[in-house]
């Protein structure tokens, strides 16, 4: 077997996953360093995720008009670009700028081209081993950025884990000639630009309108008109495409493809796992950094039993489709993640050491582990073999857009909620005199935005103020906080709740191994499936030979 071709591809695979939860562990330290806040901080991150979802079937479309091999290095390129103006950033503008847009669209086109590469460098069992390397190599990556991540950032500095990502890039860029290019797609597709633009204009103006609700609410006209805009601009996307298709024309996106009820049901259920994942990712180190004042690396342990409970039932659960309907399954999962919802929800009240979040974190991380062990298998082998690839990238959209609406949804929830309890509170405050009312929410709700490792936090912040008005304002500053953590982590769980109701509409079917692929599969290292990080698998992922695959 080619192990330096499976190096290459198991190095661009770690960074690519290590990324975002090196960015979610680290929110305070660029709080600190760039002079930024939580809420431009969590702008970026929402971006990171859109700009994936945008421009993840544009990339597919692109390794096929220009090689995969050309798009896997140019994809290298522009987020080698990205992560070195990341670590070099002298504000969250360049942050947005290198890792928000450039890393972004370099793993757009990074992650379709992994998969195309495997497919052209290996073959039978050799292949089914090679993505089980990748998929142990994303796993690892999952459960072990937070802590890899918070380490390097506490102990040195973010901007030094992303000049590290930046390292690993060139020796993969420059070790990228080991790989067999596939062979060119006949005829060579083009690229559908209007369609490009329509369905990239609706997704970012979508999920931006929601983004700011958190300074203007949900009623002001700006965010109206961005939410109308995005809605108008995904529906003349549809219609374009769907007469393109109709032509015969090249499209970014086949419409017809919604035609198969594993892809018009699986997608939106995937988009809100996806949502309240994303959700507990951002809230918990936001958490644990303003209100425990902890630094990356304890954010990092903090986060591992999510990461635990993921692997372990993303490991043990998927056989379990073969004796009880997928659907059922997934729908029991989504159910756990709300019960997991509320167990967290109630543990932020009160809580000092972190551990008191060990059973909430638990729950929520075997619940995603229990979706993602059914739903992506139940959506890729429900289409022909010819359009694995789009769903692929479907799902990979579906996926990073779950992610980012939930990053944007539940920040906004958190920040607005917190703030208005605190100010509502000062302001009814029989020891702050009305006058310096205003002054004192903004000294309040200092700590909350801006959380700065050493400090000393809220009582940093209160330094100077009679002792009977600190330590209501201490108070009221806990009472505040934990309110909008708990209605934040109400929202994803009902998000859960939505999915579950919704997979009502999956297709009633256990999933059953084909025997002329089941003995190969055995043989081979099986690793989890990881959100976020899906493949369709050639012979693996097709209804006719999936060993997971419906038939």
């Amino acid at each position: 077997m080619a192990y330096g071709v499976l190096a290459v591809l198991s190095a661009a695979m770690f960074v690519y996953v290590i990324d975002t939860t090196l960015m979610n562990v680290s929110i305070s330290a660029l709080v600190a360093d760039l002079d930024t806040t939580v809420g431009e901080v969590q702008t970026a991150i929402t971006l990171y995720t859109l700009t994936m979802a945008a421009f993840m079937l544009t990339g597919g479309k692109l390794g096929d008009i220009w090689g995969s091999k050309r798009a896997f290095r140019i994809g290298l390129i522009v987020y080698g670009v990205g992560t070195t103006i990341t670590a070099l950033a002298p504000s969250i503008g360049f942050v947005i700028l290198g890792w928000s847009f450039l890393e972004g669209m370099g793993s757009a086109l990074i992650v379709p081209a992994i998969n195309t590469l495997v497919r052209s460098n290996y073959a039978g069992a050799k292949r089914a081993t090679a993505y089980g390397v990748l998929f142990g190599v994303a796993a690892a990556g999952a459960a072990f950025g937070p802590l890899i991540g918070g380490w390097v950032t506490t102990e040195m500095s973010w901007r030094v884990a992303f000049a590290g990502e930046a390292i690993i890039v060139v020796a993969v860029l420059l070790s990228s000639r080991l790989l067999v290019d596939a062979p060119p797609v006949i005829p060579r597709p083009k690229l559908d630009l209007i369609g490009v633009a329509l369905s990239v204009a609706g997704l970012a103006m979508v999920v931006y309108g929601v983004l700011q609700t958190s300074s203007r609410g949900w009623r002001d006209p700006i965010v109206i008109g961005l939410l109308v805009l995005g809605a108008v601009a995904l529906v003349a996307f549809w219609k374009w495409s769907s007469r393109r298709e109709a032509n015969g024309e090249s499209v970014l996106l086949h419409p017809s493809i919604f035609k198969h009820r594993a892809i018009n049901a699986g997608l939106p259920i995937l988009s809100t796992q996806t949502f309240a994942q994303a959700g507990v990712l951002f809230l918990i180190p936001v958490f644990t950094q303003t209100l425990l004042g902890f630094d990356a690396f304890r954010t990092g342990l903090t986060l591992l039993p999510l990461s635990i409970g993921v692997l372990s039932t993303s490991i043990l659960t998927p056989s379990l489709g073969r004796k009880i309907y997928p659907k059922y399954i997934i729908q029991t999962g989504l159910v756990l993640l709300f019960v997991g919802g509320v167990v967290l929800a109630r543990a932020v009240n009160g809580a000092t050491a972190g551990t008191e979040l060990f059973a909430g974190l638990l729950i929520v991380g075997l619940a995603i582990g229990v979706v993602a062990g059914q739903l992506p298998n139940l959506i890729l082998s429900g289409v022909d073999q010819n359009e694995a690839s789009e769903a692929s990238g479907l799902q990979g959209t579906a996926q990073n857009l779950g992610m980012a609406l939930g990053t944007a949804v539940v920040g906004t929830v958190v920040l607005s909620v917190g703030l208005a309890s605190i100010a509502n509170q000062v302001r009814a405050s029989d020891s702050v005199p009305p006058e310096l009312a205003e002054a004192v929410i903004e000294t309040v709700s200092t700590p909350f935005e801006r959380p700065r490792p050493g400090s000393g936090g809220i009582e940093g912040a209160l330094v100077g103020l009679p002792p009977d008005q600190q330590e209501e304002l201490v108070a009221i500053f806990n009472r505040g906080t934990t309110r909008g953590f708990q209605a934040a982590i109400g929202a994803g769980g009902v998000v859960a709740l939505i999915g579950a109701a919704l997979a009502f509409r999956l297709p009633k079917r256990k999933l059953e191994p084909d025997a002329s692929v089941e003995k190969t599969v055995k043989e081979v290292v099986r690793a989890p499936t990881i959100p976020s990080m899906q493949f369709e698998m050639d012979e693996l992922a097709s209804p006719r030979s999936d060993p997971g695959a419906v038939p």
